[in-house]
């Protein structure tokens, strides 16, 4: 999959630790080329889904802790290429997702898929980051010593004190996971392909030492019920469509 200029100049911005300590926690790009999503609005108030609440991550010394940091630490023992893997995943979000859907995800071939996925994705970004300042979870890095950390030419030391804790739960992971509902949606023959790619984005957390996978996994729990919630919007549905005609139309005239 080709990569854009601004694409490889952002991945070698972050190889050599350029405002690395930035880039870490930071969302991926959703597209590529990368612009401003400032403007773009959810298609119901979050307060409709404040009754959504995930359980706490597992305390810090439990078993559940325990298999978390065992992840982790096995995480770091991937091989040079899947390492390369989880950097990208940490940098982009809809071109990741690109070859299991079989067709570009750009807005200049595909404006009104775009235009429904960034409204679903900002849709999930308001119950995860509510959900990451109730729970104030530690990263990976944050708590362990580890050898490899995406963004890091080497990795820092544990900072136990670090005043932002946003691991619980993982945005890229919650991005990757409804940007899959949507795109098996839309391409049914292709969902296994597209969900194993969904799976795989998620692990790449871990392997960066950016979440643990219970962040993951609760990720997966908001994304879930945010495009579940979504099936009631009669806006979004009529988007869904629009984007389903627009790719009948492209596949006519491939």
């Amino acid at each position: 999959m080709k990569r854009s200029t601004a694409g490889r100049a952002l991945l070698i911005a972050l190889a050599i630790g350029g405002a690395a300590s930035a880039a870490r926690a930071a969302s991926p790009e959703w597209e590529a080329p990368a612009i401003s999503h400032k403007d773009v609005k959810p298609y119901f108030d979050d307060v409709a889904i404040k009754g959504l609440v995930l359980p706490p991550p597992p305390a810090e010394g439990s078993l559940a802790d325990a298999d978390d940091v065992a992840a982790v630490m096995r995480g770091q023992q991937v091989d040079a290429a899947r390492r390369a893997v989880a950097e990208e995943d940490g940098a982009w979000l809809y071109d990741r997702f690109a070859e299991a859907f079989g067709r570009p995800i750009r807005r200049d071939s595909a404006p009104a898929l775009v235009a429904l996925l960034n409204r679903v994705e900002r849709q999930v970004s308001g119950p995860v980051f509510a959900a990451k300042k109730d729970h104030g979870r530690t990263r990976p890095y944050q708590r362990l010593q580890l050898s490899h950390v995406c963004g890091e030419v080497k990795a820092p030391a544990p900072d136990p004190d670090a005043k932002k804790r946003t691991s619980y739960p993982s945005g890229h992971s919650a991005y990757g996971w409804a940007a899959a509902l949507i795109l098996a949606r839309l391409a049914p023959e292709r969902a296994p392909a597209i969900l194993q790619r969904a799976m795989d984005y998620g692990e790449s957390r871990v392997i960066c030492g950016m979440h643990f996978p219970s962040d993951v996994a609760a990720a997966r729990v908001v994304a879930t019920a945010v495009v579940a919630r979504l099936d009631r919007s009669p806006e979004f549905l009529a988007d869904l469509e629009q984007a389903r005609q627009e790719l009948a139309r492209a596949e006519q005239g491939r």
